[in-house]
């Protein structure tokens, strides 16, 4: 689903308050990316959330997250190709990414969200650089 879609994704799964949440969600994360802030990404992220690095498949300790956040604030992150997917109390939401510092260079991502206490929190991403030539 594109942002700004009809509040389902394509397989018509997901409450339009739930997908308008995730929105909100997704964009609070990427806004954090933006800026290298963890202060502003901690409260969408459950305490148990983890990180997989794409490139390498290891799953990185929340310091390391913590640390590499605030190193490389991305002051010119934009995002396309949003797809947000609900089942039940679990959700994913993907998109595509590109950022100035690196012409040409796009990566995607895939975070998985959970249904806790009536809203919607992170416990899962993970992030890999796509081949070159693709869009």
């Amino acid at each position: 689903m594109s942002a700004g879609g009809e509040g389902r994704d394509a397989d018509g799964v997901g409450d339009e308050t739930d997908i308008a949440e995730l929105t909100l969600r997704n964009e609070h994360f990427i806004e954090a990316c933006r800026r290298g802030s963890w202060e502003m990404l901690q409260p969408i992220l459950a305490a148990d959330f983890r990180y997989l690095d794409g490139v390498t498949g290891e799953l990185w300790e929340m310091p390391r997250y913590i640390r590499d956040l605030r190193a490389h604030p991305s002051p010119t992150l934009s995002i396309d190709e949003i797809a947000i997917h609900v089942a039940g109390d679990t959700a994913t939401v993907s998109a595509r990414t590109r950022t100035r510092s690196h012409p040409g260079r796009q990566n995607r991502y895939l975070d998985t969200y959970t249904r806790r206490d009536g809203g919607w929190v992170c416990v899962h991403a993970c992030v890999w650089r796509l081949p070159d030539g693709l869009g």
